[in-house]
């Protein structure tokens, strides 16, 4: 099933659109979704792409990550068609589409999906002010910079939360992997993840190649680095959020805006209760409940809102970060969804995107599952 081929050398940015033009001549699949250097605005989006020429324009390994394509993806193929859509996302992505799946919310079948090492991102707030006009010539920087001795460096104080604490890099289920060499050689290889990457790659005629070197060490020194980064990240958020007082301070400046949730690649509820009148109080109920308590800070039900997420999309968590890039006062809710994700999975043995056969949780039921999860 693994084979390698040789796609460019030097320019792993340069290698990339070769190959996803290369893919779209072929015939293979009709359509590529993939991040975009957009005309005029330089803001790099998720993009479907018919025409090979525009690939030139791909930027699949920029900094920039204004959303989770997971959700993308589910808009694609929720609904049976027979035309083949390749996808190049990044791997909390793939994580997400597998969770999507289970959920009966995606399709795998018509779907061919790419990936490549995670390099991270930036907040959009930080690449949008500081990096964006920069161009190519930046990714081609940061690249290179990523695939230093120093990978597991912060970039200045620029990398997001998420990727500095991310539960891991690299691609799990995927077709076809991009692969970057950190010899001298520089050699730019893809390799075949499935029987469907196998068959594209022999139909794309490419040289044969070795694999590329030294990947294992650096993905184990990665690891160690992440694993630290999240300890350390976790131990924090608990002091923080301990009681019920210190949750309502660290959510003291939300605003109801629900940003979070529509950028959750794995919030997917088409009609949310925060939607409805449950929550829709009379004006009454808002002056009678300030009469009460002396006070009432507005919007109310914010503390409550987060509490119900948690629920809701702990155990699904692939922890992309796209809660905390979307909130508009920088409420650090990455750390906090990571580290409530990690006890919910540990607790029901279960990693989040990790397996598209795995059940998941909700979704089944064991004899002694009330014990073994309880104690009770």
């Amino acid at each position: 099933m693994n084979s390698y081929h040789a796609i460019g050398r030097n320019s792993y940015l340069d290698a990339a659109r070769s190959f996803f033009k290369s893919l779209l001549e072929t015939g293979e699949v009709q359509s590529l979704l993939v991040p975009l250097r957009q005309d005029r605005t330089n803001d790099i989006m998720p993009t479907l792409v018919s025409d090979p020429e525009d690939t030139d324009k791909a930027d699949p390994f920029s900094p920039s990550f204004p959303l989770n394509s997971a959700k993308l993806v589910s808009r694609l193929t929720r609904k049976k068609n027979r035309k083949r859509v390749a996808v190049f996302l990044r791997p909390c992505e793939i994580r997400a589409v597998v969770e999507l799946v289970k959920l009966k919310q995606a399709d795998m079948e018509n779907l061919v999906i790419i990936s490549s090492d995670c390099f991270s991102a930036f907040p959009n707030s930080v690449f949008n002010t500081g990096f964006r006009e920069k161009g190519e010539e930046f990714t081609n920087e940061y690249i290179s910079a990523r695939m230093s001795a120093s990978f597991t460096d912060d970039y200045n104080g620029s990398i997001s939360e998420a990727c500095r604490i991310c539960t891991d890099p690299f691609p799990g289920i995927a077709d076809i992997v991009i692969n970057p060499d950190h010899s001298d050689a520089k050699q730019v290889t893809v390799e075949s993840k499935s029987d469907a990457g196998g068959h594209i790659l022999a139909q794309m005629g490419l040289d044969e190649a070795e694999p590329p070197k030294d990947g294992k060490e650096k993905r184990k020194k990665v690891m160690e680095e992440l694993g630290r980064n999240r300890e350390e990240t976790f131990q924090s958020i608990q002091e923080q959020t301990a009681d019920l007082e210190k949750l309502g301070v660290f959510f003291s400046s939300c605003v109801n805006c629900y940003n979070c949730r529509v950028a959750c690649p794995v919030c997917y509820c088409r009609e949310c209760v925060f939607n409805t009148d449950v929550f829709d109080h009379e004006p009454l109920q808002y002056i009678n409940r300030s009469q009460t308590r002396g006070s009432l800070r507005m919007p109310s039900d914010t503390m409550f809102f987060h509490l119900t997420r948690m629920i809701h999309i702990g155990l699904s968590c692939v922890g992309c970060g796209q809660c905390a890039n979307a909130c508009p006062n920088d409420i650090p809710l990455s750390g906090l969804f990571m580290s409530v994700a990690d006890k919910a999975q540990k607790g029901f043995d279960y990693t989040s995107g990790g397996s598209i056969e795995e059940n998941h949780p909700l979704s089944c039921f064991f004899e002694d599952e009330l014990n073994d999860v309880t104690g009770i």
